[in-house]
């Protein structure tokens, strides 16, 4: 299929990586780590909320105090040992796909809420880092993904103008700072995100399953 964008910007975890479910649960992680209590009813919503968000509600009842920055780094330290060792493709595709694009001389990128250094870490395990020009996060712009101009700023390093960009994602807050940048947004289901999924539908240009469906 030709494709009608120039370039390409990729979210990473539950996009390139099936690797969401790892994030998910590094709340059990560090429960674990820290010897603290683990309650059947926060296992049960760990699947489908952030560990960050999970553990700060519940720090009266855990009996804790959370530095969130400190929180933070601890729990994506636990992401780069899944990065190192644990992480798979999202979909067998995705080389293909990737190389596809690239005989189109679509040019492509990684823009993750990982840290860069991370990140880098699993895209090498699976063997795609080399088909990407540059691997950038939250840490390296001014910019969170929930605000129009991180994608802005990705667009302009790429060197291409934003109406010509998409953007392949699984998060839906992300899909709309991407759209609000005047993107289009390819949509990747996960199961991570069903929450969410009558909002990303109606927000995406395009919602895929598997990459095949677009190649």
């Amino acid at each position: 299929m030709l494709v009608s964008y120039d370039a390409a910007i990729f979210d990473m975890d539950g996009t390139l990586l099936d690797t969401m479910p790892y994030w998910r649960y590094t709340g059990l992680e560090y429960l674990l780590a820290h010897q603290l209590p683990i309650f059947p009813d926060m296992v049960a919503r760990m699947f489908s909320t952030s560990s960050r968000k999970l553990i700060v509600e519940n720090q009266d009842r855990l009996g804790i105090t959370v530095d969130y920055d400190e929180m933070v780094r601890e729990l994506e330290g636990f992401m780069n040992r899944h990065y190192l060792y644990d992480a798979h493709l999202k979909d067998p595709a995705i080389p293909e796909f990737l190389d596809h694009l690239k005989r189109q001389g679509v040019r492509l990128c990684v823009a993750t809420g990982s840290p860069r250094e991370y990140a880098r870490n699993g895209l090498k395990r699976v063997g795609i880092l080399d088909r990407f020009e540059f691997v950038t996060d939250n840490y390296e712009s001014p910019f969170m993904k929930s605000d129009p101009a991180y994608f802005l700023n990705v667009a302009a390093r790429l060197g291409v103008v934003p109406a010509r960009c998409m953007v392949f994602e699984d998060a839906l807050y992300a899909m709309r700072s991407a759209k609000a940048a005047g993107m289009r947004v390819c949509a990747i289901e996960d199961d991570t995100q069903r929450a969410d999924r009558e909002g990303i539908l109606a927000t995406a240009d395009i919602y895929i399953k598997s990459y095949r469906e677009i190649m």
